[in-house]
Parts: C-alpha cells; sequence; structure tokens
C-alpha cells in the first residue's frame, strides 16, 4: 500500500508502542548512549497496562542486598522452569530475572524516587511466602507502583532528549534485507509520518481485541459470549497491531504461545462489589456452585485450591461459561465461622475482605448486595425465599436445582460427597432460607503470545537465525511462558517481564549499533546478556 507522506524524520531507535516495557526500552537506550530515540503511541498517552501494575517480582538487587532479603533467584529459576517442563530458554529465563533487580537499581539511579519509598514485601499473587522484594508504601493492595515507574521513564525520555509521539499508530514497516528500515504512522491530523530507523523496537501490545486471532486461538471463549469488560490487559486498544508488522519483518510468530489468560468464577472482583458477603460467598466452600443448567459442576471453590486463573478454563467448558454459588443461612454462619479461625489457604491480592463483626452488619451488607449489577451486566446477586424463585430470578431450571440440592443435602447427610468429593468438613446442608446466589461469570486477564525471542529480547526469524535489528517487548514477546491446556504456564509475571525485556533491549538495541555503526554505549550501558 502507498502512504501520502506529509512528513519525515530519522532516528537510531523507533520504539513501537509507549506501554512498560516500550517506555522502559526507550529511557535504557537514551540514558546509555547518544542515540536518537522516538517513541510511536498510538493511543494518548504513554504508560499503557503498566500504570495499573501493582508490584513485580526482582531479584538481586543492591536494595534488596542492602536490606538482608534472601537470594532466591536460582531457586525461583529451577521452579518456573520445572513448571513449563524446561522449553524455555534457560539463558533467557536467567537474563530476565537478573534484569527485574538490574531494572529496579537503575529505576532508583535516573529516578526521583526515594529508597524509602519501597518497603520489603511480597508479590500480590505469591503470598508471603513467595519471594521478597521492594513494594511501594502507603497504596492500597500496593497500586501505584506502575505509575511511579512510568511517569518516571517518561521524566527521563524528556531529559535525554527522546521524542515521544502519541496519537501516532504504526501502519506498516520498510524492509530491506530482512531488516526494519524505517516504519510508517498515521498521525492524529490524518496525514502518514514516515520515519527513517537503524533499529526497531516493538512493543505493540497485545490482541485481545482482534476478535479474528481471539476465534483462532480460543473460540469457546467466543462462543461463550463473555464480556471481555475493561482492566489492564483488556485494554480495547490491543488489536494485535504487531502482527503484521512481525510478519513482515520476517519474524517467527510463535502461534504456539498464543493463549487467552482466563479468570473465575469472578465472583469475588465482578460481582455484587456493594457487598463483601458475597464476594466471600462466591469463593467460599460451604456453597454449592451450579451452572445454568441447575447442576453442580466441580467441588466447590476451584478458585482456592487451582487459584482464580486455572480454575477459568474449567468453568470455560460450562454453558455460556456461567456459574452461581448458592447459600442459605446454614451456609452463611459456617462461612462466617471458618473466617475467624487461622489459616493459610486463601490470601494475597485475591483473598477476600473480612465479613463484618456483627451479625446486623453481616445481614445489612448482604442487602446492599442483592439486584446490584455492573454495567453491562444483569443482577449479579440474588436472594428468594424458596429455591424455585431462586432458579427462576437466576435463569436455570426449577426443578433441576431443587434435585441437586437434594442429592447434595443427602451427601451432607451421609457425611460424604461422592459426585465431586468434597471434604465432610465443607458438607453443610442447604434447608435454612432464604437462599441466596452470587453470579460467577469467566473473565480474563488478557492475551498473551507473539514473536519470539532470544536472550538478548532480539527476535528469532520465521525458519532460523535473528532478524537484524529486531527486538520484541512486553505482552507480544514470546519466551516466558508455555501453552499448557489452553492456559499460561510462566516463570515470571507480566510487569518483570515488561520492564525487565525493555531494559534488556534498551540495552541490546545500543550494543547493536555500537557493533553495526558505531555509536558510543556508556559502561553504565552494558548488556546483562
Amino acid at each position: 500500500m502507498r502512504y501520502r507522506i506529509s512528513a519525515e524524520k530519522e532516528c537510531d531507535i523507533v520504539v513501537l508502542g509507549g506501554g512498560g516495557g516500550g517506555m522502559v526500552a526507550a529511557a535504557r537506550a537514551a540514558s546509555i548512549s547518544g542515540n536518537r530515540v522516538i517513541v510511536l503511541e498510538k493511543t494518548g498517552h504513554t504508560g499503557g497496562a503498566a500504570i495499573y501494575a501493582s508490584a513485580h517480582r526482582t531479584f538481586r538487587s543492591k536494595w534488596q542486598k542492602d536490606r538482608g532479603v534472601p537470594d532466591v533467584m536460582d531457586q525461583f529459576i529451577i521452579d518456573g522452569m520445572d513448571r513449563t517442563l524446561w522449553r524455555l530458554d534457560p539463558r533467557l529465563v536467567g537474563n530476565i530475572c537478573r534484569a527485574t533487580g538490574e531494572f529496579f537499581d537503575w529505576f532508583m539511579e535516573v529516578g526521583e524516587a526515594a529508597k524509602d519509598q519501597f518497603e520489603v514485601g511480597f508479590y500480590v499473587f505469591d503470598g508471603p511466602n513467595g519471594p521478597l522484594g521492594p513494594l511501594l508504601k502507603g497504596s492500597r493492595e500496593h497500586w501505584g507502583t506502575g505509575q511511579l515507574f512510568m511517569s518516571t521513564m517518561l521524566n527521563v525520555c524528556r531529559k535525554r532528549g527522546v521524542e515521544v509521539l502519541t496519537r501516532h499508530k504504526v501502519v506498516d514497516v520498510e524492509v530491506k534485507k530482512g531488516k526494519i528500515t524505517a516504519v510508517i504512522a498515521e498521525t492524529k491530523d490524518s496525514g502518514y509520518l514516515r520515519i527513517a530507523c537503524k533499529a526497531c523496537i516493538l512493543a505493540t501490545g497485545s490482541w485481545i481485541r482482534n476478535k479474528e486471532v481471539v476465534e483462532k486461538i480460543c473460540p469457546k471463549y467466543l462462543e461463550a459470549k463473555v464480556d471481555i469488560g475493561f482492566s489492564a490487559h483488556c485494554n480495547p486498544n490491543y488489536t494485535g497491531d504487531g502482527i503484521p508488522l512481525a510478519k513482515k519483518a520476517g519474524a517467527f510468530l510463535d502461534y504456539d504461545s498464543f493463549c487467552l489468560r482466563l479468570m473465575g468464577p469472578m465472583s469475588g472482583k465482578t460481582a455484587a462489589r456493594t457487598s463483601v458477603v458475597m464476594q466471600n460467598m462466591g469463593y467460599s466452600p460451604y456453597t454449592i456452585f451450579v451452572n445454568l443448567n441447575g447442576k453442580r459442576w466441580c467441588c466447590e471453590a476451584p478458585q482456592r485450591r487451582m487459584g482464580i486463573i486455572n480454575s477459568g478454563y474449567a468453568l470455560l467448558e460450562q454453558p455460556q461459561a456461567v456459574s452461581f454459588a448458592i447459600f442459605d443461612e446454614n451456609n452463611l454462619a459456617a462461612a462466617i465461622k471458618e473466617s475467624k479461625e487461622p489459616h493459610s489457604e486463601w490470601g494475597g491480592f485475591l483473598g477476600n475482605p473480612k465479613f463484618p463483626e456483627t451479625m446486623d452488619a453481616v445481614y445489612a451488607d448482604l442487602a446492599r448486595g442483592i439486584g446490584v449489577s455492573n454495567p453491562g451486566h444483569s443482577a449479579l446477586a440474588y436472594k428468594a425465599a424458596t429455591l424455585q424463585e431462586l432458579a427462576k430470578k437466576i435463569g436455570v431450571d426449577g426443578k433441576a436445582l431443587k434435585e441437586t440440592v437434594a442429592n447434595y443435602n443427602a451427601f451432607c447427610e451421609a457425611g460424604m460427597d461422592p459426585d465431586f468429593f468434597k471434604p465432610a468438613r465443607n458438607l453443610v446442608p442447604l434447608v435454612k432460607p432464604p437462599f441466596y446466589a452470587v453470579k460467577g461469570p469467566l473473565g480474563t486477564d488478557g492475551a498473551f503470545g507473539g514473536v519470539r525471542v532470544n536472550a538478548e529480547m532480539q527476535a528469532y526469524k520465521e525458519g532460523g537465525g535473528l532478524v537484524e535489528g529486531l527486538y520484541v517487548v512486553g505482552d507480544f514477546a514470546s519466551g516466558r511462558h508455555i501453552v499448557l491446556g489452553g492456559g499460561k504456564e510462566q516463570v515470571i509475571n507480566d510487569s518483570a517481564w515488561a520492564f525487565a525485556g525493555g531494559f534488556i533491549a534498551g540495552s541490546s538495541a545500543c550494543k547493536y549499533l555500537e557493533q553495526a555503526h558505531g555509536s558510543k554505549v556508556s559502561k553504565a550501558g552494558k548488556c546483562s546478556a
């Protein structure tokens, strides 16, 4: 396709995408060299999903060493490689883990954050037994870390003369002898800007909003008509823009790594937000989980045992990927009693808030959740005097639900669940109305997979070898996870992958330019790869 070029620029490194990985790569490259760097971002602001990041795993930083934090990186890598069946490149995994600490120490040097702004804590999905590292103080569930990182990267870019162009959507690349030599961007004024470059860092994000790709990767997800909603990884702008660019550059698109990360049942985070009690009961093993056919479909509260992400793949097999947690006064009393007992089974980011202290407060809280709906959803929490009435409200067959509850109550009386093997301690009959239901829809934590990269974040070619001067970071870079049963098994979390990968890519691109074009890189810019 021919474009009417209204303006031209040139640079040493062009970064396609101003999200977490892209902004770190740009700031890093500019801070260690005199290379001219341009960032192209199609939205009106930089930061992408990274501005929502709460925390990330960090290893072997000076900050951790100074505070006596145990170095568990090697064991973490072994555990991650075991989990991913040793199918990943250990050099890439090692480089990424080391770069988490290198990035954090560099962030402290180039930014304005004080060291005492952070405290020793654990990554939100790990719980207190996970690796310890720096967490930002004073923010709810440590939200704010990503915002601080991204504002710092933008400030570094401004100070170092990086040209950050928002509302510039990259629509094409020029490739000569297997190398990207220029990119074409559509500007906010509907003209086209051509930027000649010597190296390119691809950070365009995921393809979650590309219906054609989603249908190819997970057709059941579209068949269930799941409302993707909005979250850090489900931004409407994540339309897979990098796919045609990577193809044209001859990069290896690793479709075996493409996956949706499903979550569910989402009773606590998307349902009955106004009611703490409803959130808790949506994750309680003292309920029964029924599908739209009125039938139980699992041993209750799989989110506790499997994690809310893995349990989402089980929920996908149910009609319309929907579940309801059904309970009565007996189940509620059992859940409240359990909540007062010390246990470590359920905690961290997805741990439930505490029940209200008094029963009056419990019932007042319950009332706040009944019939409340989120935008785009029907009511997500329900109450009825009878099971027949409840079934009608939630849209399941009343006869089937009544039979399911009768069978379950018989299991409770026998102290054994032959259908789904629920432990006897959790078998509490539903015989004391009113009856309640909390809807548990399917959700997603985003789409992942893209260009396979090596330990320096350089793109592999289709058919073997490496694409000269092309580096890929963030959700569109493949090499830190495998796909098992449709699910994503990974060695490092998303924000750590983006920040550390961007740090490595910025260093690697400068190292390439030094070798290929004689650009100078400071000693501080020595690449960890």
